[in-house]
């Protein structure tokens, strides 16, 4: 069932129907998680059974981590001593901390499991007859992983675990953001399923308004794109260096049209059942710096990297140099994240390259006004979104 269809249409508007009719959250909740079942075993039935397991699992972990958030006897024993106090102290953040890597860990497993064993069992045994080589993992995995981890973390750091496996469950398996996100966190989509937020007109407008752009974008924009690229990238030997930059820059604007047109049209559809799911895109194309460019484009990962990879890392904390091999590592992360191709992980290492040097250039910079205020006049942006295009 694909996004841009009538079929999905015809299941959006059975599903909006039957959700509305109800009063009761509980029952609202139940077909959320149905539709969404239906959708994603439309798709790939098969994994259906593998991600309740990993989502209880998850589940269970959070609850095990929240747990522990508290001292809990310990904390009100007068009796115990400062020594003691702090010993368990020590011992419970540990237990703590130990849940959390478990997690992460089979989160991180199931991710290579699905996307990288198979492509490095195929470079290790080239041939063609193993079953490893046609391993079609979980669509969405990576989206999926990247959620579950971010809720043990969010918990371990101190927010609530929930108690209740179906609404955990609703949010993992919700349909609009399943496949192709956005990245979102259970306790904003939680708080948004508990206000049941009433649906207005101008709520209804922007949802399709939403729904009718992304499919635009995708269908119109993006297809059309993607049969110039093939046209150029097919037939490498009679084209000429100007059809091949045409190509280069047509395939990563048919990129940006089709990530951005699926995001739309999952933001209006959640739009539909009140629920808002995060911004992803902010015309990235119109940045005038690699950074700004980060700061614009699938914005929901770049804000997972940033809070659970960057930070922990450091993050611009420890000085220019550690600042650079921060981001290089957090860009390389999240070049092997996009795909398995070596391509990915070189693109990822060079946007993370870049972003170092755009960090000390910027350092740089600030110690010349001059320099400083050629990047804000017109010829000096124009020319920093030049460079920023070439890049990107």
């Amino acid at each position: 069932m694909e996004f841009v269809s009538v079929t999905y249409g015809l299941f959006l508007l059975s599903v909006l129907g039957i959700y509305w009719s109800l009063s009761q959250q509980w029952l609202r909740l139940w077909t959320l998680l149905i539709a969404s079942l239906v959708f994603y075993a439309s798709l790939q039935v098969q994994y259906v059974p593998l991600l309740f397991v990993v989502i209880f699992i998850n589940y269970r972990l959070g609850l095990a981590i929240g747990e522990n958030t508290s001292m809990g006897e310990y904390s009100l024993d007068p009796q115990i001593s400062n020594g003691e106090w702090q010993f368990q102290y020590a011992d419970w953040n540990r237990r703590r901390l130990k849940l959390l890597w478990l997690g992460i860990s089979l989160n991180v497993l199931l991710l290579a499991a699905f996307k990288y064993l198979p492509v490095i069992w195929g470079f290790i045994f080239p041939q063609p007859a193993t079953a490893a080589h046609s391993i079609v993992g979980p669509l969405g995995i990576s989206f999926f992983t990247f959620e579950c981890i971010a809720y043990l973390i969010d918990v371990y750091r101190g927010a609530p675990a929930t108690e209740q496996f179906l609404r955990f469950a609703t949010y993992k398996f919700f349909f609009a953001k399943l496949i192709s996100g956005p990245i979102t966190r259970y306790h904003s989509f939680s708080a948004q399923l508990q206000a049941s937020r009433l649906l207005t007109p101008d709520t209804v407008a922007e949802a399709l308004w939403l729904i009718a752009r992304g499919a635009f974008k995708k269908r119109i924009l993006a297809d059309h794109l993607g049969i110039f690229v093939d046209i150029c990238f097919g037939n490498l030997q009679r084209a000429g260096s100007i059809d091949l930059w045409l190509g280069i820059f047509a395939y990563g604007l048919q990129l940006y049209l089709d990530f951005s047109g699926y995001v739309d049209i999952a933001r209006g559809s959640a739009l539909l059942f009140g629920l808002v799911l995060p911004e992803n895109f902010r015309s990235p194309y119109f940045s005038t710096s690699i950074a700004d460019f980060w700061r614009r484009w699938h914005i929901t990962l770049g804000d997972w990297l940033r809070n659970y990879l960057y930070f922990p890392l450091g993050g611009s904390r420890r000085g220019l140099a550690r600042t650079c091999i921060n981001l290089l590592i957090v860009m390389a992360i999240a070049g092997i994240w996009h795909g398995t191709a070596l391509g990915y992980l070189i693109w990822g290492i060079y946007h993370g390259l870049a972003l170092a040097v755009h960090r000390l250039t910027e350092d740089y910079t600030q110690r010349f006004p001059a320099i400083k205020n050629f990047w804000h006049n017109p010829l000096g942006v124009a020319f920093a979104w030049l460079i920023t295009q070439i890049m990107v």
